[in-house]
């Protein structure tokens, strides 16, 4: 899809083509179109056409020089393949993505119900395009032809296949464009927009089978550079392979309908997945799947966790590899990668072969002028290749994550980091911030080391740690992070995040949650509740703004800094991450300056 484009074209062109009204065009019809030189096999900016064929919701004009070229017998084969491809349109591709996304503008902007396809010779790697320029009256837009219009690369025409895929993918952009634009006034990021065009093809079914698909070829786009930027639009091949198998992703693991529904309100790119993923009941947000989505591209096929791979078939080989690989860390020999990396531009830094020695701690060290900006998403190997995944959100103060045991109870060690700051108004050309991330082996913890839950034992670790599990003689019940609990005899329910626990206030919280009830809450002794530390701490996943909420739902914002939050002795994950659902609920109190 392209931006609207504006040319300067003689007068003389637009006085005698352009006949702007209601009427209906009629087989054998002539007509002058502006096409777009980027696009066009010749790089002319207009094109004459005929109309060739007509079905109940386009027309379809083919350009007159390029009829002009073929033998007259092959002539009767296109016009036969134009009338496959308008059946198509009419019986699947239209009725089965207008329901799924909603109405294209109909009429259109020249009071027409038909869309108009002109299939002309592009450039080699365009299957179409659409340009929004042509949704704008020609006193606005001085290459606009007035009309719901659809370009196509006639060159393809035998290949039906994939000329089904290229209209569904370009007729997504026009149903984009009323939804957006006319209906809710606002433009939405390319990349979401691609997004949806590139889930069009599979809504359909033209990648039912993998072999030779679309998606196959979307695929070898991303493996060919699995660290493209996401968000950033430069057209390119590996822009259409991350958006792709995102889309893929987000369908398999959440809901078609999720990508749907960012059509449905006045928000764009991450706000508007956002709120989507909200609309149908999920609690994860962006940044949720886009971590769970770096990992299945990095685990696929390789894990238990369904969460962390892809089920359909064709992409079960499917697999990225490592930004960088750092084998066999010696014990003398730190190692420092300097990156520069954009909003939502993945990484992952894998760091295996570890063997034990007489240094078995891992120090792994993140500085950056924009340290906040970075969430950290690591997954830690056994020697039996089992794994957990952890995060961390480092700040200056608290810039250094351990791992114990080295060449014991982990083997490797994978790095994944997401700069997080930008949400939307993504362009082509998107800043990149430095992340420098230093490894090196210990022979001991510092007392306040940052450790993975799970891996502080008290051979290990024999003080409490900050910002983690303590270690104390009782050891806490295995609940995950999430789970309900209360104290016998206790109405009140608490949730469970590492060692704290943060009360749940109002019953109202759980409808901002579908896997929550009162059906999930454990009961457990009051000696067990007591074990946990209470905290009051929120924060929307996707900010760094930290809340307290008292028990009359009022959030008060701690108007520090994340360096002064932790140079006050409080534990960053004593902080909850709560949706927005739940952070607007609480009535807003006066900051707190602390």
């Amino acid at each position: 899809m392209r931006n609207r484009i504006k040319l300067v074209v003689a007068s003389v062109f637009i006085f005698f083509v352009f006949v702007f009204g209601a009427s209906a065009d009629v087989l054998g019809q002539s007509q002058r179109f502006f096409i777009s030189s980027q696009y066009d096999a010749q790089s002319r900016t207009m094109v004459d056409a005929t109309l060739k064929y007509i079905s109940e919701r386009a027309y379809f004009y083919v350009a007159d020089e390029y009829w002009d070229s073929v033998r007259v017998a092959v002539r009767g084969q296109i016009i036969d393949q134009i009338g496959l491809l308008a059946q198509e349109f009419d019986s699947r591709i239209y009725p089965i993505e207008t329901q799924f996304f909603g109405s294209e503008p109909n009429p259109g902007i020249n009071g027409n119900s038909r869309m108009t396809i002109l299939l002309t010779p592009l450039i080699q790697n365009a299957g179409g395009y659409f340009d929004t320029a042509n949704q704008y009256p020609l006193a606005e837009v001085n290459n606009s032809n007035q009309r719901e219009m659809i370009y196509l690369n006639i060159n393809v025409i035998a290949d039906l296949n994939k000329m089904f895929a290229f209209l569904a993918h370009e007729f997504q952009h026009i149903i984009t464009f009323n939804q957006k634009e006319n209906i809710r006034r606002v433009s939405d990021d390319v990349w979401l927009n691609e997004l949806r065009s590139e889930y069009a093809i599979t809504l359909l079914g033209y990648n039912n089978v993998f072999d030779g698909s679309h998606l196959e070829k979307r695929v070898n786009a991303l493996e060919d550079n699995p660290t493209d930027s996401l968000t950033e639009w430069k057209n390119l091949p590996a822009d259409y392979g991350q958006i792709s198998l995102l889309g893929e992703y987000i369908a398999e693991h959440y809901s078609p309908q999720v990508i749907a529904d960012t059509l449905k309100n006045n928000l764009k790119s991450i706000p508007s997945l956002n709120n989507a993923l909200s609309r149908n009941g999920f609690s994860d947000s962006f940044i949720d799947i886009y971590r769970n989505w770096l990992i299945a591209n990095f685990l696929n096929g390789l894990s238990s966790n369904s969460s962390f791979g892809y089920t359909n078939k064709g992409l079960n080989d499917f697999r990225v590899n490592p930004t960088r690989a750092i084998k066999n860390l010696g014990d003398d020999t730190p190692i420092t990668i300097a990156d520069t990396i954009k909003d939502w531009q993945g990484r992952w830094y894998d760091i295996s072969q570890l063997i034990p020695s007489r240094k078995n701690g891992l120090k792994i060290t993140f500085d950056s002028p924009s340290l906040a900006s970075f969430y950290i998403s690591y997954i830690v190997f056994n020697a039996d290749n089992e794994y957990e995944v952890y995060s961390f959100n480092p700040i200056p103060n608290a810039n250094t994550l351990y791992i114990p045991g080295i060449g014991i109870d982990a083997s490797s060690v994978v790095i994944m980091p997401i700069k997080k700051d930008k949400l939307s108004g993504f362009s082509a050309n998107e800043s990149a911030v430095q992340l420098i991330t230093k490894f090196e082996r210990i022979a001991s913890l510092p007392e306040n080391a940052i450790v993975p839950p799970r891996m502080l034992t008290p051979a290990i670790i024999t003080e409490p740690v900050m910002n983690q599990l303590p270690v104390t003689g009782y050891q806490l019940p295995s609940f995950s992070d999430g789970s309900l609990i209360r104290a016998e005899n206790d109405y009140k329910i608490y949730v469970i995040n590492g060692k704290w626990r943060r009360h749940i206030i109002s019953p109202e919280i759980f409808k901002f949650y579908p896997h929550l009830g009162f059906d999930k809450v454990k009961v457990v002794p009051p000696s067990v509740l007591s074990n946990y530390q209470e905290s009051n701490l929120v924060r929307y996943v996707a900010e760094q703004k930290v809340y307290a909420v008292n028990e009359k739902g009022v959030r008060q914002w701690l108007n520090i800094t994340p360096r002064q939050f932790t140079a006050s002795g409080r534990a960053w994950d004593s902080i909850f991450e709560v949706n927005l659902e739940e952070l607007t609920f609480y009535k807003i109190g006066a900051s707190i300056m602390r």
